[in-house]
């Protein structure tokens, strides 16, 4: 489902539920709920080795050299946004 189409069923759903009575409002909301919860059961759950492809790719970005120091490259980033 779309973002825009989302929006538009959540918009829809808030304007119309309070017109309902609680009995109502409790059935539409089991509704989607089990709606959400079948979407769950659907989806394929990802490999292991996509797992691990995907720790090695993220691992691999996270790594910074020996020499790399955190204050000095803040340090100079004030200065370049600020001009200081």
């Amino acid at each position: 489902m779309s973002f825009e189409a989302y929006n538009k069923f959540a918009t829809a759903v808030k304007e119309e539920m309070s017109l309902l009575n609680y009995e109502e409002q409790l059935g539409i909301l089991t509704i989607v709920v089990n709606a959400m919860n079948n979407r769950k059961k659907n989806e394929p759950p990802i490999s292991n080795e996509e797992k691990f492809s995907l720790y090695e790719k993220f691992k691999g970005s996270m790594k910074v050299g020996a020499d790399f120091d955190a204050k000095k490259e803040l340090m100079e980033s004030l200065d370049e946004r600020y001009g200081v």
